[in-house]
């Protein structure tokens, strides 16, 4: 079974939020979703879901029109965070609903876990601790036995410990259920242990779907430059992340062999190649935008 987002554009308001929208979810892969504040993560996510009708476009899964068949809407699950309607009700009282609403839900294991972490069944979500019901969320989503499974900053506010065995239990979720899950997060380095790839909202739209292993034009170096000013062609070639007196380091969104000749010049005393993680990439594909905005600081300053 695959999730086929087709072309899904909306406005909100008269503004455009989502423009031509298109990727697959496959079962048994985990997918991060990054992009900026604002980008329209939490709004694609209700759009999929059914939550908002998108203005054009369609969501198929297993060749079907999933807002046109109600009998397959319990193959996914979505619930906003950190507010929604199920703060006003209990965990007990949520497995009730629960079980009416998805026609798989594992009582069993949802009561399992329930104990497993100490949560309080029958006291009313709105009276959890933000990690609490953070944790909670990542239950009742499992619990449900959705194929397709959107979390929404799922690891916010959750302590070192739990955090390491919600984890692990998306993990064995996927390995075990074969289930699909879609994580949108700001905390590139935890995605980076989680996902098998990225899709960067930028610009209303996918601007790119990346995998660590797969992208070789995107490099990151940390380097000595000679002299008193940092060469141009850095700046305008790569974005800086880190400086200290004439040591950088940068990320080059498309290292050309342009860029290698003059890395290999007379203007660097070492270059040296760094392994690139998702948050490289990710500032990579904002290089313009910080650029613009290094160059604003700079003209006040």
């Amino acid at each position: 079974m695959t999730l086929v987002v087709e072309n899904i554009s909306k406005k909100i308001q008269n503004k455009t939020v989502l423009n031509n929208i298109n990727f697959e979810l496959h079962e048994g892969e985990v997918t991060g979703l990054v992009g900026r504040n604002g980008a329209g993560k939490t709004t694609l996510f209700g759009t999929i879901t059914g939550e908002f009708l998108p203005d054009f476009g369609r969501i198929g899964l297993d060749g079907l029109d999933y807002y046109k068949m109600p009998s397959l809407h319990d193959q996914l699950f979505y619930i906003d965070m950190p507010e929604n309607w199920l703060s006003y009700y209990s965990p007990k009282k949520i497995k009730t609903i629960m079980k009416v609403a998805y026609k798989n839900f594992d009582e069993a294991w949802y009561d399992l876990e329930i104990k497993r972490f100490g949560l309080n069944n029958s006291r009313q979500l709105r009276n959890y601790s933000k990690g609490m019901r953070a944790l909670f969320m990542i239950i009742v989503s499992f619990a449900s036995c959705a194929q397709y499974v959107f979390l929404d900053e799922p690891l916010d506010g959750l302590d070192v410990l739990i955090r390491d065995q919600v984890k692990q239990m998306i993990v064995t979720q996927v390995t075990e259920h074969n289930t699909a899950v879609l994580i949108a997060s700001h905390n590139l380095i935890e995605l980076d242990t989680l996902v098998d790839r990225i899709l960067l909202l930028k610009d209303q739209t996918i601007d790119r779907t990346f995998s660590i292993e797969n992208n070789k034009d995107i490099k990151k170096y940390q380097l000595a430059f000679v002299g008193e000013t940092l060469p141009d062609f850095l700046r305008e070639s790569g974005t800086i992340i880190a400086q200290t007196g004439h040591i950088v380091t940068i990320v080059f969104n498309n290292f050309v062999e342009d860029i290698g000749i003059k890395l290999a010049g007379p203007d660097f005393k070492f270059v040296e190649e760094l392994p690139v993680s998702s948050e490289d990439i990710f500032r990579a594909s904002f290089a313009k935008e910080a650029y613009a905005w290094q160059q604003e600081l700079e003209a006040e300053a």
